[in-house]
């Protein structure tokens, strides 16, 4: 049984746990509004708001409801466009309308739920936020000028509205974002939020679900019956913190949440842009970086990333034990790592920074998000007092069947980081990888990407 709230109502149901909401709510709810198109998170047409009970109260997130199993929501608030249409037209809506944002109209219930949850989420209420919560969004008509034309003009209403979280909520049905019915919900709740039941001992261990965005678009008719565990309940994983000189990630905090976290930005400042590349966000509100890690994709952004700052895991076996792994040793060939039946990542480790440490990341792919990269490399490069090399870690993907950390650069130790330094380090780099022709790109073209992106990593931007 998945007990939540679906709009006002309170929903009690048997369906499998590994039903995607989109399926519920348009099937069995008859809640037409969010709209079936691609299945994979790329378009935003189907995009619910889900509201997660927090220190503070419920946190709201947009989402795509194509890959959100339905049994992830369990003690959560689920809104759909209908359950923000229970009155007069809220404030987004009255936006959308008065600046003819909306043509055919398929697109438009995502975008009011994915403005509705910038709303609910965003630090400030500003433009250039409003952007980055609507860039999972498709406008099958291609018009986006009207529809930033209606962002701009929201945020101009909710200037000087107070954005604190603690009452966020109350503060937006007052300015009428929200209808009255979400300051009902809390109530309606209580009771909901049962704690996920452990595995049957001897059993065959569940499939571990953390955020799904690419489970579900590759495995969705496996995983309807499937007993699956939700990294969401272990709430326990969920946190940010420095301890000893590291930075320590537990494994269900989410993309987004790691992105705009403070501390985060305290210590990896680029990763507040960096991370705006990977996805978009109704899916970095929902996947997380222990799940782009097992994805062992060979182009993985987070993976890449982290390889570069020296990341390592903490994975937990079967008996309760816990054991570490440099991230660099995890992988072992195209999609196998050093993972067995049974054991998961609880926590990644990040050695925090020294004095003088640069980081720089750079993607090539054919859009500039939601897209796999042709060829991506990170930087992670320590300058001595002096401003030569001091320590040096670059790493590449889409160019070898792993995440590949590139070796063999200690020579360039006690260099300085200009002038032939650049090009030194692009010819090692192109000689250590190697690299497959495909869709994305010739194997002879992704050299000489690899090549510039290195060149682009020693730039004089980069090394200032």
């Amino acid at each position: 049984m998945t007990s939540f709230v679906l709009n006002s109502r309170v929903v009690h149901t048997e369906q499998p746990p590994g039903t995607v909401m989109l399926d519920f709510v348009r099937n069995a709810s008859g809640l037409t509004g969010t709209k079936e198109a691609c299945r994979e998170g790329e378009c935003g047409a189907c995009s619910v708001l889900v509201g997660s009970p927090g220190p503070q109260g419920l946190v709201y997130r947009a989402v795509a409801s194509c890959l959100l199993p339905l049994g992830d929501v369990q003690g959560c608030h689920v809104v759909t466009v209908e359950g923000l249409s229970e009155g007069p037209l809220t404030l987004v809506q009255e936006q959308i309308l008065e600046h003819s944002a909306s043509q055919c109209g398929f697109c438009t219930p995502g975008i009011v739920i994915s403005l509705t949850g910038f709303c609910l989420s965003a630090r400030s209420f500003s433009f250039q936020e409003s952007q980055d919560a609507l860039d999972g969004n498709l406008c099958r008509c291609t018009g986006y000028v009207a529809i930033r034309d209606a962002a701009r003009a929201l945020c101009e209403r909710l200037e000087g509205v107070e954005p604190d979280p603690a009452v966020r909520v109350a503060t937006l049905v007052e300015a009428g974002v929200l209808p009255p019915g979400f300051l009902e919900v809390p109530a309606l709740l209580e009771g909901l939020e049962n704690p996920q039941e452990p595995p049957v001992a001897g059993g065959a261990p569940p499939v571990l679900v953390a955020g799904g965005t690419d489970l579900f678009v590759q495995r969705p008719e496996e995983l309807l019956e499937a007993p699956l565990e939700f990294l969401s309940r272990h709430r326990e994983l969920d946190f940010i913190r420095v301890e000893g000189g590291v930075l320590k990630v537990g494994a269900a905090v989410t993309l987004e949440d790691f992105r705009l976290s403070e501390i985060v930005h305290r210590f990896f400042p680029s990763m507040r842009e960096d991370l705006l590349l990977h996805s978009s966000t109704i899916l970095r509100n929902r996947a997380t970086l222990t799940g782009n890690i097992v994805n062992a994709s060979p182009v993985g952004d987070v993976t890449i990333m982290l390889l570069a700052l020296d990341a390592s895991l903490e994975i937990r076996t079967r008996s309760g034990q816990t054991r570490r792994v440099p991230l660099s040793e995890f992988f072992q060939g195209y999609k196998q790592y050093d993972l067995a039946p049974g054991e998961w990542i609880v926590e990644i480790h990040l050695p925090l920074p020294p004095p003088g440490t640069r980081f720089n990341f750079e993607k090539v792919s054919n859009r500039e998000i939601l897209d796999i990269a042709a060829v991506s490399t990170a930087m992670r490069l320590i300058l001595a007092p002096d401003g030569t090399i001091q320590d040096l870690r670059l790493s590449a993907g889409g160019v070898a069947p792993v995440p590949l950390l590139i070796r063999g650069l200690e020579g360039f130790r006690g260099r300085s980081p200009e002038g032939e330094t650049a090009g030194l380090l692009a010819r090692h780099a192109v000689e250590a990888i190697s690299p497959i022709s495909d869709i994305r790109g010739s194997a002879t073209y992704k050299k000489l990407l690899m090549g510039q992106l290195v060149r682009a990593h020693l730039s004089a931007e980069v090394l200032s």
